[in-house]
Parts: structure tokens; C-alpha cells; sequence
């Protein structure tokens, strides 16, 4: 019986080492960044660090979306069932526009439109993967390249 008590508790140990370590990475990215001669002494440092905080962000935003839904109460109101997921949609959308600055609108936007998929119940892996890609990659460059809006980005 303590292994399900256990089950239940939020993970924290797996939040903060995971977020330390993202801290880490764009501490490290941040360093290299500000000490770079020219571009290709940061080229392949960044992207590099903001995959790693982009896979650590959605390990993360995983595993508390996996934690919410073991100790989510079976409800048979409506409003109940409803005003969880909603806010931990904003929760998600608020953590989206706060990475924007740190990872980049290319990044961020995949990694929102992954969770977001996740947090609606998709599990198959490849269709995450490859609707995060075919939705964001289209939007990036669409306000990139032919709006000509600045955003800061990683990749594109």
C-alpha cells in the first residue's frame, strides 16, 4: 500500500532536478553567448543548450500532466471535470509566453503545441512529434520570414 501512496505524491525530486538542469544549460548557453568572438563560437553551443531545456521542459510538463491525471478526483459534474484541465491549460500557456524570451518562439511553440496535444490525452509519440512540427515550423516562418516580425528564435 506505500508504493500507491507514493504513486501519488507529486514529483517533486523529478521537477527540480529537471529544471535545474535546464537552468543550468541556459546558464552555460548564456556564458558562451556573452564571452562568444563571432557566431561560429555560439553556433552549435545554443541550439545544442536549447534543445536540451526544450526536451527537459516537456520531460517536466510530462511528467506533472501524468501525476495530474493519477490523482485527478472521478467526478460526474461537468464543472468539476472541466475547470482542471482548463487551468492547467493556462498554466501551460503562461509558461509557453514566459520560455518565449529563454528558448526562443521556434522552440517554445513546438514544445507548447506538444504539451498542449499531451494535456488533451494524445499519447502516440510520432503524431506529437510530426503535428508540433507541421503546425509551428509553418507559423515561425510564416511571422519570420514573410511578416517580417522580431522574434527572438533558436533554430529558425
Amino acid at each position: 500500500m506505500e508504493t500507491s501512496k507514493r504513486w501519488h505524491t507529486f514529483p517533486w525530486g523529478n521537477v527540480l532536478f529537471s529544471m535545474s538542469l535546464a537552468a543550468v544549460f541556459g546558464y552555460y548557453a548564456h556564458g558562451v553567448h556573452a564571452a562568444a568572438r563571432g557566431v561560429t563560437d555560439w553556433l552549435l553551443i545554443l541550439p545544442a543548450a536549447g534543445i536540451g531545456i526544450t526536451a527537459l521542459l516537456a520531460i517536466t510538463g510530462a511528467k506533472v500532466i501524468d501525476w495530474y491525471r493519477q490523482v485527478a478526483p472521478v467526478s460526474h459534474h461537468a464543472s468539476d471535470d472541466s475547470a482542471r484541465p482548463a487551468l492547467l491549460f493556462m498554466g501551460l500557456l503562461a509558461l509557453y509566453v514566459l520560455s518565449i524570451l529563454i528558448i526562443g518562439f521556434d522552440l517554445g511553440s513546438f514544445l507548447f503545441l506538444c504539451l498542449a496535444l499531451y494535456l488533451q490525452g494524445e499519447r502516440r509519440w510520432w503524431v506529437i512529434i510530426c503535428f508540433g512540427l507541421l503546425v509551428s515550423v509553418p507559423i515561425v516562418v510564416l511571422f519570420i520570414k514573410l511578416l517580417g516580425v522580431r522574434l527572438p528564435t533558436l533554430l529558425l
